[in-house]
């Protein structure tokens, strides 16, 4: 594994040497895209994999993609936008949450009730709503390649179903985001931060009484062998958000024609794609929670989930407040998501 020296000698790499020739298939430029998440995974084997070949491929292989999975390069999850922003490299994948108050605008997509219910509607609103609101702010010095949404989100808990408000409360609940955090106090239970990879564990445990997670995740972890109640308000409770993202300063290194090649492979429609990625993954989870033992899935009729909405109200508010402090017209920012979601679809 290369420590940090060995990253920063090599991280200006991605120019070619002097005397490199632009024939077909010889690499000027080489990227290196660094990601938390594990190889086997559908963020690879969906998304970072084929968007590296096919940026190598438009490009005749004049640009070349390395792919490092499950932070092989170094660091934790948390260091990824550091190591962005230090050109240690030069494309990540992350979500808001690892990086607590970077992307707070971002994570005002992920509010619940604000979403649309689907990976494939809610992908591009984030794009929108990110590239009108946050392009000169939080995603100064960044290239978007993508952001995308997760599918629905809703929670998971281990002994004690949530069928009302009121069975939120005195449950530890693990979340992923400040936000969504506060959205759980809101609701009358406890957030819990824990990185991804020790959230079996700790439900197994007790450690926590549950979760608030999307769907499609709980396959591939098997989180159905240890959350056996699972409540979803029409729609979901909210859907999280995923960057994909590179620096400025690499992608200004390419010429014209290559920058072409990026721009061609990112932005609204590279979320879209991605969207229905996340969007097939859905039912294939639900099927598989159903399938095990001992588990229920409780469908919360629309006048509960406008209690859960209500409850939450004050979340909103200081999210906007927090915009506001930062310069920001917060007001304007939220009632922003409302009208771009709306017009992508949703419907609460």
């Amino acid at each position: 594994m290369l420590n940090r020296r060995n990253l920063l000698a090599v991280a200006g790499a991605g120019l070619a040497l002097p005397g490199l020739g632009h024939a077909q298939g010889t690499p000027q430029f080489t990227f290196r895209l660094h990601s938390f998440s594990s190889p086997t995974a559908l963020d690879h084997t969906m998304h970072l994999d084929r968007w590296a070949e096919r940026i190598g491929t438009a490009s005749q292989g004049r640009i070349k993609v390395e792919v490092y999975p499950a932070m092989q390069l170094g660091g934790q999850p948390r260091d990824l936008v550091q190591q962005l922003e230090d050109g240690v490299v030069d494309i990540i994948w992350t979500v808001p949450g690892f990086t607590p108050g970077r992307f707070m605008g971002i994570e005002g997509l992920e509010l619940p009730f604000l979403n649309t219910g689907r990976s494939l509607t809610q992908s591009p609103a984030a794009m929108e709503f990110a590239l009108k609101h946050l392009a000169d702010n939080e995603l100064r010095g960044i290239k978007v390649i993508a952001i995308n949404a997760t599918d629905r989100a809703l929670v998971h808990t281990t002994r004690k179903p949530i069928r009302t408000l009121d069975d939120f409360r005195g449950l530890r609940l693990r979340v992923a985001g400040r936000w969504i955090g506060e959205a759980v106090t809101a609701l009358g239970a406890t957030p819990v931060g824990i990185a991804l990879p020790g959230v079996y564990e700790a439900l197994a445990r007790g450690q926590v009484d549950g979760m608030l997670i999307n769907w499609a995740i709980t396959q591939p972890y098997r989180f159905y062998e240890v959350a056996k109640f699972h409540t979803e308000p029409p729609g979901g409770l909210f859907q999280g958000c995923i960057l994909t993202l590179m620096s400025q300063r690499s992608y200004n290194r390419l010429p014209a024609d290559l920058k072409a090649v990026i721009d061609a492979d990112s932005g609204i429609a590279l979320s879209r794609r991605l969207g229905e990625i996340w969007d097939s993954q859905t039912q294939g989870a639900i099927d598989a929670t159903r399938a095990s033992q001992g588990n229920e899935i409780i469908e919360v009729d629309a006048a509960e989930k406008e209690r859960w909405s209500r409850a939450v109200q004050p979340v909103y508010e200081a999210w906007i407040a927090e915009m506001t402090r930062r310069g920001r017209n917060g007001r304007a920012m939220f009632d922003d998501i409302l009208a771009i979601t709306r017009s992508h679809g949703r419907t609460g």
